[in-house]
């Protein structure tokens, strides 16, 4: 099968969540023997995209950069249907339009699917900002070009599938699910091999988050929570960057946390598992909002991958992944009164921890490897096929 697909992927901004369409890629062309041929603005070095791939030319300006991506990649998408003659066609809410002289052909061969992993605004009633809503209007005009000219769509979670059966109108048949997943020959406690423990972490009990450090994602709460922390042992420490890390910076040193608390700069893909595996838990208190529900965040299945229980929020997001079993410890709401006890809690009970985090081994394994997240997409592709058939 030939499938091209075009994302709005860009090198300098997309680092992390490249990890999806690269994993989703290999598994697609080693496992299914697939032909894929993937569009990423920029020049992306090695050691994050280590494929090939089409290059798309963008202007690194606010504004400029879409309008360039959307015509360059335009031309670049054009050549390719024409000469690659793909199967299947994946585009994205941002390039959805390269289609229309494609869709409007009355036989046309090729399939096109929508990917769009997750709403791009805030779905929170009543705080939505100007900018919110104008994408909150794009979205629906995408979605409705995407229903009356497309062949289906494909989401993230089965929560934002109901969303938008029910929103949209479309019908279920016309939306896949396929979620984040894990390379297990990657990320596994027995399989990665750990250097010496850092000094500030050595009999230590560990707690870490890694990847962007923003500002609806509880980290600040986070950190009020480990000063009301008393036990001296316990240390956490961020991996990542973002745009809250200077105030977070500064609450760890007004705090006087500086023995507590480490923000590390970020680091390879590559190097994730070692430092998952220098800790005992790690920690996701997001708060509970539409954007983290009809999410599936990476992460998290890092995590369970490598046999560490995760504190988090009682939200959908979560319970969808992991349920009841103990390789997550729920909390009622991301204040830091309430993480402040779910951290207690499992440092009384680290000696039930590696037992807890076997269960999340096991729920990676059966449903969230990078095999059956494309395996998904596959079995949608062909019911597409057979839909269109009859």
């Amino acid at each position: 099968m030939k499938i091209l697909w075009f994302p709005r992927l860009q090198v300098d901004i997309d680092n992390l969540s490249i990890t999806t369409w690269r994993e989703m890629c290999r598994e697609l062309e080693e496992t299914w023997k697939c032909d894929v041929r993937i569009a990423i603005a920029g020049n992306p070095r090695a050691s994050i995209f280590d494929r090939n791939y089409i290059p798309i030319f963008v202007i690194r300006k606010k504004f400029l950069r879409i309008i360039t991506f959307w015509i360059f990649g335009y031309i670049k998408f054009i050549y390719h249907c024409l000469t690659f003659k793909p199967d299947v066609v994946i585009l994205d809410i941002f390039t959805i339009w390269f289609s229309i002289p494609f869709s409007l052909l009355p036989k046309k061969r090729t399939l096109f699917i929508v990917d769009n992993r997750t709403p791009f605004y805030d779905m929170t009633p009543g705080k939505r900002t100007w900018e919110d809503k104008i994408a909150q209007f794009y979205t629906a005009l995408s979605y409705k070009y995407c229903k009356g000219f497309l062949d289906g769509m494909t989401v993230i979670t089965d929560h934002y599938k109901e969303y938008v059966c029910g929103c949209f109108g479309f019908e279920p048949s016309s939306i896949g699910v396929w979620s984040s997943g894990v390379n297990i020959g990657m990320f596994s406690p027995d399989k990665v091999k750990p250097g010496p423990i850092p000094g500030f972490l050595k009999d230590k009990f560990v707690l870490m988050y890694h990847g962007g450090i923003g500002y609806n994602r509880g980290l600040l709460e986070t950190v009020d929570a480990i000063k009301l922390v008393d036990k001296e042992e316990i240390v956490l420490f961020f991996v990542g960057d973002g745009q809250a890390s200077n105030e977070i910076s500064r609450k760890i040193k007004s705090l006087d946390l500086g023995k507590k608390m480490y923000i590390l700069p970020a680091i390879p893909y590559s190097e994730i598992p070692v430092y998952i595996s220098y800790c005992d838990c790690a920690i996701m208190a997001y708060p509970d909002i539409e954007y983290w529900n009809n999410n599936n965040p990476l992460k998290l299945l890092e995590y369970l991958a490598m046999g560490k229980p995760v504190i988090c929020t009682d939200i959908l997001t979560f319970r969808s992944v992991a349920g009841n079993n103990k390789c997550l410890y729920y909390i009622k709401q991301n204040d830091k009164e309430k993480i402040a006890e779910a951290i207690n809690y499992c440092y009384k009970n680290k000696e039930h921890l590696r037992v807890w985090g076997g269960q999340g081994v096991e729920i990676v394994k059966k449903g969230y490897t990078w095999h059956k997240q494309s395996e998904k997409l596959l079995h949608f592709i062909g019911n597409l096929r057979e839909k269109r058939k009859k």
